[in-house]
């Protein structure tokens, strides 16, 4: 360009200096010119990117393509044998809800020995029973709340596995005992008969080491609420962060002229397990849910708390993809719209954050690699400008398409700490699941 540029200012500049020239000639040098101006133009308007594309060779390019349309299949699902030890909460009592159903949660937890036994001779004066609350939903002065308390023979073991549907082993009933009025944050204090603490004084030897307490003489108490006409749902914190045991019982006994007590206390090291029994039938019929584990593509989809119902998420489009050599992911994430119903279902009663699992090879589950990088990467959070989640699973896609992970197939899941449901727009429906999956191919 700057060449040409200067060989028209050199012709104009010979002419003006030879005003006697013969001028028969300047029509043909100015179309000439005028040529050889166009083409220099037409070199300068050229990407400068693309200038010599053509000799580089195929293997020098990167296609980056995307799509929104990879298809989504949506299942309702239910296991009543999840694994359920090992949990810092401990819930007792049932909840009902139009959509769900009736949910009864109970638990089994070790007792620990909080001193040395006194080795003194005793009477027991009196038996106390104490829990401290954290939630309590569902409770009303009209009801009456009848607790159960049972001791259990099998051995609590860290380590083992438990389940949520597991029966607790009872081989003593500890009695019936309605339950007071209750404030989440402030103890409960329960009567016991004294029998109770005659049977866990029975035999002091047994006191110490404080392992054979709870190893071999009494190994677990089974916990469980029966309520009418309404139910009551009451949640304990037993993680290391609270200052005070959220169960225990206390002896309180006599010894001589001395007034002493002896505890027994469901501390941070305790080990427990929550069992959940969910009867979906119990929903209004208007409402309850029609297809659980029979792999119907319904058009809603269902999501429950304590260990309920969770969502299976195929993506069979995903399969062809594994044929392709040096793929990358640069996004692959989850769009799912919820179902609103103004009622019990708005944006307020959404749960907080939803998380996402897959199962490998043996039946296993997983948290999607993506939480490995932070929580918030996974996102699993509500718009409600929306009305939908967005689940970032760009790791985890990219891991199936390298063969690490079997199916390309994940479950969205709450955990024990959420006690919110949540249905989900599916399959027919508009909207529904879709994944918009962006990626390189080098």
């Amino acid at each position: 360009m700057h060449t040409m540029t200067f060989m028209i200012n050199s012709f104009w500049k010979l002419q003006n200096n030879n005003p006697g020239a013969p001028r028969k000639g300047m029509p043909a040098i100015i179309l000439t010119l005028s040529a050889l101006l166009t083409a220099a133009l037409l070199s300068c308007s050229q990407d400068p990117v693309k200038l010599g594309i053509d000799l580089l060779p195929d293997s020098d390019f990167i296609d980056i393509s995307s799509t929104d349309t990879v298809g989504v299949r949506a299942y309702t699902m239910y296991d009543s044998l999840s694994v359920s030890d090992n949990s810092t909460t401990m819930i007792i009592g049932s909840i009902k809800d139009d959509y769900f159903g009736t949910t009864y949660c109970d638990f089994v937890t070790q007792l620990r020995l909080m001193s040395k036994w006194p080795a003194k001779p005793y009477t027991v004066d009196s038996v106390i029973l104490s829990f401290l609350p954290s939630r309590i939903s569902g409770d009303d002065s009209t009801s009456v709340h009848t607790l159960s308390l049972y001791e259990t023979g099998t051995k609590l073991t860290d380590g083992d596995e438990f389940y949520s549907g597991q029966d607790p082993d009872t081989i003593k009933f500890l009695g019936d005992y309605i339950l007071p009025e209750m404030e989440a944050g402030s103890s409960a204090r329960i009567k016991l008969q004294n029998w109770v603490g005659n049977h866990l004084l029975r035999d002091t030897t047994k006191l110490y080491p404080p392992t054979e307490f709870y190893e071999d003489y009494f190994r677990g108490l089974y916990c469980m609420i029966q309520s009418a006409p309404n139910p009551v749902l009451i949640e304990m914190d037993a993680s290391p962060t609270v200052t005070l045991h959220p169960l225990g019982i206390t002896v309180y006994y006599h010894s001589d002229t001395l007034k002493l007590y002896y505890a027994f206390s469901a501390t941070p090291r305790a080990v427990n397990y929550n069992r959940f029994t969910h009867k979906h039938s119990e929903a209004d019929p208007a409402k309850q849910i029609l297809h659980i584990n029979d792999l119907v593509a319904d058009t809603a989809v269902y999501l429950q708390a304590y260990q309920g119902t969770f969502v299976k998420l195929d993506m069979p489009s995903l399969e062809p993809f594994r044929d392709v050599a040096n793929i990358a992911v640069n996004k692959a994430r989850i769009i799912a719209p919820v179902h609103l119903d103004g009622g019990a279902l708005v944006d307020k009663t959404m749960p907080q954050r939803i998380y996402v699992r897959y199962r490998d090879a043996d039946g296993k589950v997983h948290l999607i690699p993506d939480v490995v990088h932070d929580i918030s990467f996974m996102d699993g959070t509500y718009y409600s400008a929306n009305d939908h989640y967005v689940f970032n699973i760009t790791t985890f896609v990219q891991k199936y398409l390298d063969g690490e992970i079997e199916e390309p197939s994940v479950e969205l899941f709450l955990p024990l700490s959420v006690t919110r449901n949540a249905i989900f727009m599916a399959n027919a429906n508009e909207p529904a699941f879709k994944l918009e999956f962006a990626y390189t191919i080098f």
